[in-house]
């Protein structure tokens, strides 16, 4: 290890579910070859990072949670030099080092062409199975690390690592659905909601913000001109679907993005699409989902899942960012303040994305 590089880092761990986070004194960890060690910057926190708190995902303890990570690399693996160099900013993908072996890594390969770690059997998930970015360092795998445009800056650049890159990869999936000025709904404007229709609108499609609370839907009012929704609806008010359907004209909306993990809104959300629409859900509800199959069948509906979006598709996501100026609307809180980040998001205490900035 680099003589820049100290032996030992403070980390917050999760010990025992549903407590409340431990600060640590933890070793660095070792890279191997095709890795990359950075110093971590930015880190933010999303409803997963709840689930996992709450044992939700089973998750091994102790475990550093936050899967939002951005920073600077700070050490290079020997076989990921050719294309990565101390000081680069980077973010880093939760899903790391496929084996390449299992029937996932072989699977992806027949389906995209390629090896795609986000299906590996066996793959590492940070913050979730793995440790993740809340400490002052984090191994990255050089295959799933992205570079941050200069534009970036690490407190934007750390929700797009996993809320930026769902609202993407979700609306990657429906766009084979879709013709440049249909309108999309986004159910759930919060942290993926708020990029989502970003992204909808810098892709040419018209938007319809849909929540069941006001104070979510004015997210938008911050949002520069040129991509705010082009109507914003409450989906608890009075002829809430009436007042979609009139938009389209009586057809429907082309596709929703369901950010929700609503079962009723989910299933209320078909009723707003039109002939062939797409809905793609993004939810991870304890139960399971349940839809009325009679406008699936027959208005032949197509449901999609997406799991977040590959390294390609996050890369091609950065450049709509820098070239667009995409951005959230942020609560940045300190290293001091972790402790009580997971209070904060569950009193809804704060607006936007909420992230946590280390220096």
């Amino acid at each position: 290890m680099s003589p820049s590089i100290p032996k030992t880092m403070w980390a917050a761990q999760i010990t025992e579910f549903n407590k409340p986070y431990t600060i640590s004194t933890v070793n660095v960890p070792p890279l191997r070859p095709n890795e990359l060690l950075v110093k971590i910057h930015a880190a933010g926190f999303c409803h997963s990072d709840i689930q996992v708190l709450r044992g939700e995902l089973n998750s091994p303890l102790p475990l550093i949670p936050s899967h939002e990570p951005v920073g600077t690399v700070v050490q290079v693996g020997k076989e990921s030099a050719l294309n990565w160099k101390v000081g680069d900013r980077v973010g880093i993908l939760n899903f790391k080092n496929a084996c390449g072996n299992c029937a996932g890594c072989r699977g992806s390969r027949k389906r995209y062409g390629k090896l795609d770690p986000r299906f590996c059997d066996h793959r590492e998930t940070g913050g979730f199975k793995n440790d993740g970015c809340f400490a002052a360092y984090m191994v990255a795998d050089s295959a799933t690390t992205i570079l941050l445009p200069d534009s970036v800056s690490f407190e934007q650049g750390a929700p797009l690592l996993c809320a930026g890159a769902t609202a993407w990869g979700a609306i990657n999936k429906a766009r084979p659905f879709l013709r440049t000025g249909d309108m999309i709904g986004v159910v759930g404007i919060g942290g993926l909601g708020q990029l989502g229709v970003q992204f909808a609108k810098a892709l040419g499609y018209r938007t319809v913000a849909i929540d069941n609370r006001d104070a979510s839907l004015q997210l938008t009012d911050d949002m520069p001109t040129e991509f705010r929704p082009d109507f914003i609806i409450n989906s608890t008010h009075d002829y809430a679907s009436e007042k979609i359907l009139e938009r389209t004209g009586g057809e429907g909306l082309a596709a929703v993005i369901n950010c929700a993990d609503s079962i009723a809104v989910n299933a209320w959300s078909l009723g707003l699409l039109r002939i062939g629409g797409v809905a793609v859900l993004l939810g991870l509800p304890p139960e399971q989902w349940r839809f009325d199959t009679h406008p699936i069948v027959f208005r032949e509906l197509v449901l999609r899942g997406s799991y977040v979006a590959s390294r390609g598709e996050v890369e091609e996501m950065m450049a709509i960012v820098d070239q667009h100026g995409v951005r959230s609307q942020l609560t940045v809180v300190t290293k001091d303040d972790i402790l009580r980040v997971p209070e904060m998001y569950l009193s809804r205490s704060f607006r936007g994305r909420l992230v946590v900035k280390f220096d």
